[in-house]
């Protein structure tokens, strides 16, 4: 589950308004609002005090609750070294689900799916 609707999710089941969420972390309104209605997520201190306030883990909060321990260990310290931004983290996990689900040939035909879309432009 992407971010933005993670963060939805939790705010309505406790009940909070926006604004009380906000206050809560003592942010603005509007960055919550933003958070919820784009792709932009906060930088790693605010997800920590997120993540904390809802009593979860970041992994969780970020929509990466599938991965087991270990794959999770080896994704993070990969993503660290390559400063993968969250959509590419998004698209390995996508791929990573087809190779679970279809094998290893069904991610070979999504990366061709992607090689020649690059060939359109």
């Amino acid at each position: 589950m992407k971010f933005s609707l993670k963060l939805k999710e939790l705010r309505e089941n406790r009940g909070l308004t926006q604004r009380d969420l906000a206050q809560a972390l003592n942010i603005s309104k509007g960055s919550v609002g933003m958070w919820e209605s784009t792709d932009r997520i906060p930088n790693s201190k605010r997800l920590q005090q997120i993540a904390n306030y809802f009593k979860i883990s970041m992994d969780e909060l970020i929509g990466r609750e599938d991965f087991t321990p270990a794959e999770r260990a080896a994704g993070l310290s990969e993503t660290r070294k390559m400063n993968v931004t969250p959509i590419e983290e998004d698209c390995i996990h996508v791929l990573r689900q087809i190779g679970k689900r279809y094998g290893e040939q069904a991610q070979r035909d999504f990366i061709t799916v992607g090689e020649n879309m690059l060939k359109l432009k």
